[in-house]
Parts: C-alpha cells; sequence; structure tokens
C-alpha cells in the first residue's frame, strides 16, 4: 500500500528539481540557478499577492511588486528554456514568456505608479 505523504513529497521534488529538464541540460549550475532563482520568485509573488489581500493600505506597493517578481521569474524560464540563453528555441514554445514577461512588467510598473 503506497503512502500518500510520500508520493506528494516525491511529486514535490519533482517539481521543484525538474530532472527531466536537468539531464537534457549543457549548462548544469547556471540551470540550477535559474531554477533556484525561478521558484524563488514564483513563491515570492505569491506571498506578496497574498499579503495584498490583508495589508490594504500598502496593496499596490505589494501587487506591483509581486508583477516584478513574475515578470524576473519568466525571465528565469526563458533562461532555463533557452539551456542558459545558448540554444535557439521554437517560438511556440516560448509563446507564455513573450506574453506575460512584458505583460507582468507593465502590470507592475502601473501597480507601483497607482
Amino acid at each position: 500500500m503506497s503512502n500518500p505523504l510520500h508520493e506528494f513529497l516525491e511529486e514535490l521534488e519533482d517539481l521543484v528539481e525538474e530532472p527531466e529538464l536537468m539531464a537534457e541540460s549543457t549548462h548544469k549550475t547556471a540551470e540550477h540557478i535559474f531554477l533556484w532563482l525561478r521558484n524563488s520568485l514564483v513563491a515570492a509573488a505569491a506571498l506578496l499577492f497574498i499579503l495584498s489581500f490583508f495589508l490594504h493600505h500598502i496593496h499596490s506597493l505589494l501587487r506591483g511588486i509581486g508583477y516584478l517578481c513574475g515578470m524576473l521569474a519568466y525571465l528565469a524560464e526563458f533562461g532555463m528554456l533557452t539551456d542558459g540563453f545558448t540554444h535557439k528555441v521554437p517560438h511556440k514554445e516560448l509563446f507564455m514568456v513573450y506574453c506575460f514577461g512584458p505583460l507582468y512588467l507593465l502590470l507592475g510598473l502601473a501597480y507601483l505608479l497607482e
């Protein structure tokens, strides 16, 4: 009989470490840095958005910084997908990075200027 907690922790480890992506990488150190940076920025953005619901007096500041963290996370994702900016990747695989990276930048600036 399988342990659900153990299975969840294994899935979480695969999500955080992305072993398939790392196996294909030629720049493993850079990939680990991009992966760590992306995951940290996503966690920071999530925390800032959650806090913005409770801290009404600074919600625009928190959301602005959250969106900028999201934009930087997409930049780190771009670095991961292009193997440290060294491989050309088809545009259809980078569509979200191309669309949401600049969009998050604009949203972050809009909230900070509010």
